[in-house]
């Protein structure tokens, strides 16, 4: 690998010892350097071992390579890997073993685990556990509305309280069934970590532990925290082990999964702050401009890669619906001497991210077990799906195939039913990928793909485990969305699922305010220079981009827009005639 001259800002980070919090700007470098710090591990002793934490795969893959050379590096006692797999590994594992005897087993979502879904008398839906917040040992369940999908969400609000409270005592039973033998998602593992580590008795005892092992942890992307991260890193600190913090808050965008800005704040205000990476090598000056724009905190980037020279302006381009603006992106970008293969087109929300790209409407996610295994195959067969996704898909053909195989009251844990029915995790996951591609899902109705599917399992000898009676055809057997493969749409993505990476040409969609908005929307936090997170996820969507940016922006919005590119002097053009797109503002 070819060495890197690191600027100053990015030595000090790899070469002080001691915690600290950096802020960085999108692009600036940070993975190799915090990689750097991570290989080079100033001032950590020889016995101790350092670990890296990140919520994204980028700085994970990155110091795998870098230690491709130096396997010990990645090896005990050092650790490099999510923050959910350090919780998993060195909390919950090691305590909850001691305290039941039992090995836990994790599982990314109550989505992908069968026989987690319920229905409650009376109610028009079924009943997630995922949709729950419990205690520790699962009582206490509470129905929380922001986890619910949007499509049953107003179902979920106007419930009656008699069926609200039925819907938590089912979810508690549940919930009990899974804990009470070791299966459980990332969620109820952080509840587990926060109480295992509210004990001063255990809190003393893992601290102990985790500071004879650990000399310094490392902290990618700290602005992603939730309040359970923040707990543990919290811990890390009062251990008195080195931490170190790496992150852009203006990119803190989940507030959603139940943390605040301030709580991050907090969090990086008991260490140290180093000098800000404000190099930007990702993106054009009119791009650098634009983010300086977006920005709620203070900072400049300033364009140092190799598109620091490029010219080209920020392109607003009004549309009066998202359903009219893949054809205009194309042309646009095309007039500027870019391919429909270097334009990424981003939005808040799923739906409008499609539309914009010419994509089908998303796909059904109450639906039953068939559609669900449709839209996971589908998914698995799409080659422009994430890898999160893909991955999600197969935990869901995975979670379903072993639910129809027990439908008895005893919880499984993994190796338990593989064993039970013969097979080796290789095994059984390469069936499931050999099903998923056996036929295109949504090229016929749904009773030709469940009699593909039970063909498939009985070619394969599964007939002998698998249930397959409650694989139901959706009334009228159609479909109730369609996933169709589109090779004529663009590449697409939420601001969320693209955080951390980057296009070329990259089209972020600015909707029009909802008529019955209850606070200001990204814009209009913009145009007056306040802060929130719906002007982040403008910041976020619009840092992505390398070279050119095209704002899709609702014909109400353009005005504002606008104003707001003239007023922090960000090079702009609006394009009104696709076929002209030459023409300046």
């Amino acid at each position: 690998m070819d060495e890197i001259d690191f600027s100053p800002a990015q030595r000090a980070l790899i070469d002080k010892p001691g915690s600290v919090f950096v802020p960085a700007c999108p692009g600036a470098g940070k993975t190799q350097s915090i990689v750097e710090r991570f290989t080079q591990r100033p001032g950590v002793p020889a016995r101790q071992g350092v670990a890296l934490l990140s919520f994204t795969n980028a700085a994970i893959n990155e110091a795998r390579q870098r230690c491709a050379q130096r396997p010990d590096l990645i090896t005990a006692p050092n650790y490099v890997g999510t923050i959910d797999g350090f919780i998993n590994r060195f909390i919950v594992t090691p305590l909850y073993k001691a305290l039941t005897g039992q090995v836990p087993t994790f599982k990314d979502s109550w989505h992908t685990v069968q026989g987690t879904t319920f229905g409650v008398a009376g109610a028009p839906l079924e009943f997630q556990l995922g949709w729950f917040a419990f205690d520790h040992d699962g009582a206490n369940a509470r129905l929380v509305n922001h986890q619910v999908p949007y499509a049953q969400r107003s179902t979920v609000t106007n419930l009656p309280d008699w069926q609200r409270n039925k819907a938590n005592t089912s979810a508690s039973r549940l919930a009990r069934r899974f804990l009470a033998n070791g299966v459980m998602d990332c969620a109820a593992t952080r509840v587990l970590m926060e109480h295992y580590l509210t004990d001063p008795t255990n809190r003393a005892r893992l601290g102990q532990l985790m500071s004879a092992r650990f000399g310094s942890v490392i902290v990618d992307e700290v602005q992603d925290c939730d309040s359970s991260d923040i707990f543990l890193i919290n811990f890390l600190l009062d251990c008195g082990i080195e931490t170190v913090m790496v992150g852009d808050l203006d990119q803190s965008i989940y507030g959603f999964r139940g943390s605040t800005i301030e709580e991050v704040q907090n969090l990086v205000g008991r260490v140290p702050e180093g000098t800000r990476f404000d190099g930007n090598y990702r993106s054009s000056p009119a791009i650098c401009a634009v983010v300086n724009s977006l920005r709620a905190d203070a900072g400049t980037d300033i364009p140092l890669g190799r598109w620091k020279d490029d010219q080209y302006p920020v392109v607003v381009l009004p549309v009066s619906g998202f359903g009219h603006a893949r054809s205009k992106i194309i042309e646009v970008a095309e007039s500027m001497g870019f391919t429909d293969e270097e334009i990424k087109v981003l939005a808040y929300a799923e739906k409008d991210a499609r539309e914009c790209a010419g994509a089908s409407p998303p796909g059904d996610k109450s639906g039953g077990k068939l559609v669900q295994l449709a839209q996971a195959a589908a998914t698995l067969q799409d080659l422009r799906a994430s890898a999160r996704a893909r991955t999600q898909a197969m935990q869901t053909i995975e979670g379903i195939l072993r639910g129809l195989g027990h439908n008895d009251e005893h919880v499984l844990a993994d190796a338990e039913f593989l064993d039970s029915v013969g097979l080796t995790p290789r095994t059984f996951r390469n069936g499931c990928l050999r099903l998923a591609s056996r036929t295109s899902p949504f090229g016929g109705p749904p009773s030709a793909f469940r009699a593909e599917m039970r063909n498939g399992i009985k070619a394969m000898g599964w007939d002998d485990w698998i249930n397959t009676g409650s694989l139901r055809s959706p009334n009228g057997d159609t479909w109730p969305v369609l996933m169709v493969d589109e090779p004529d749409a663009l590449d697409w993505s939420t601001i969320h699922g693209f955080k951390g990476l980057q296009a070329t040409v990259t089209a972020v969609a600015i909707p029009p305010l909802p008529k019955r908005a209850t606070s200001t929307d990204g814009v209009g936090l913009w145009s007056k220079g306040d802060p929130g997170e719906s002007r982040r996820v403008l910041y976020v969507g619009a840092s992505r981009a390398q070279r050119l940016l095209i704002l899709v922006t609702a014909d109400t919005q353009v005005p504002t827009v606008t104003s707001c590119l003239q007023r922090d002097a960000v090079p702009f053009m609006v394009v009104h005639n696709t076929r002209d797109s030459r023409a300046r503002a």
